[in-house]
């Protein structure tokens, strides 16, 4: 950590980034933003070295980068998969679709092609806890509440769940009621699995929601996060509080978050599996 003075960050949409930028400049690392359109917001970088580009433009980010004399490149952020038509790629991404086939494979494969590809041309990819180690979640309840014994119960049945889920490369969270499985994560993201977990949820216990890394995962670009969005989308469909994998799950504004779920008396918990 120590050694690093300048980092380039490939920067998406939400405060991800924000958060990595604040942390490097509030020790002295010089960051270089490359903003990806339509998803990043300029106006968050704007007084710092940074370019816009689609995530089609290899080419430019990494001259970019080249530029500035960055060698360790940190990707952070949301994004959403484009088609073929909505990438219009440069030469430097054609050479990386040559290698893998977008529409057929799944987020591991792409996310490894990437790195591969960034660390082809002379740069590291580095991972946003070597960077902002203080963002990973650790062992131990967030805030006020406390998860019952019931609440355990069904924690220890997610993991079970979501570990099958993710050695097959389907998704990374689940929803458990009393034992019973209301909804598990897939290409939908967080936010519509909860929504269907509301759908199904039974009088009685709360449900819980869990989130564990897959066991493939590649999290130098794909570390999964959770912020305030997460809670008030808990608080909005009854979900009565979050296990996360200590060490391997990223918390965006921790104070808010903590704060906010203290108010919809939602608990918070980090574990080692």
């Amino acid at each position: 950590m120590s050694e690093i003075k300048k980092i380039g960050l490939i920067a998406g949409s939400g405060m991800m980034p924000v958060e990595i930028v604040a942390s490097c400049r509030a020790r002295g690392i010089e960051v270089h933003v490359a903003g990806l359109k339509p998803w990043a917001e300029e106006e968050r970088y704007k007084d710092l070295d940074h370019v816009m580009a689609r995530i089609g433009e290899v080419g430019k980010i990494l001259n970019f980068f080249k530029s500035a004399g960055v060698k360790g490149i940190v990707l952070a952020g949301g994004i959403k998969r484009p088609s073929l038509k909505e990438l219009v790629p440069d030469m430097e991404a054609l050479k990386i679709l040559a290698k893998v086939a977008i529409t057929k494979a799944n987020d591991d494969t792409l996310f490894r092609a990437v790195v591969n590809a960034i660390e082809e041309r002379g740069f590291q990819v580095l991972g946003i806890e070597e960077i902002v180690p203080e963002m990973l979640f650790k062992e131990g309840v967030y805030g006020k509440i406390k998860p019952s014994e019931g609440d355990m119960d069904d924690i220890r049945r997610g993991v079970e769940v979501v570990r099958a889920l993710g050695a097959v490369d389907v998704g990374q969270a689940v929803v458990i009621q009393e034992g019973i499985v209301l909804a598990v994560e897939a290409v939908e993201g967080t936010d519509n699995m909860l929504a269907r977990a509301a759908e199904w949820r039974k009088p009685g216990k709360t449900p819980v929601m869990v989130k564990i890394l897959k066991p493939s995962q590649e999290t130098r670009v794909d570390m999964p996060a959770m912020g305030i969005q997460t809670i008030e989308q808990l608080s909005k469909y009854g979900i009565g509080g979050i296990a996360v994998e200590a060490g391997a799950i990223l918390v965006i504004e921790r104070e808010a978050v903590i704060d906010a779920a203290d108010a919809a008396n939602i608990f918070i918990i980090g574990l080692k599996f």
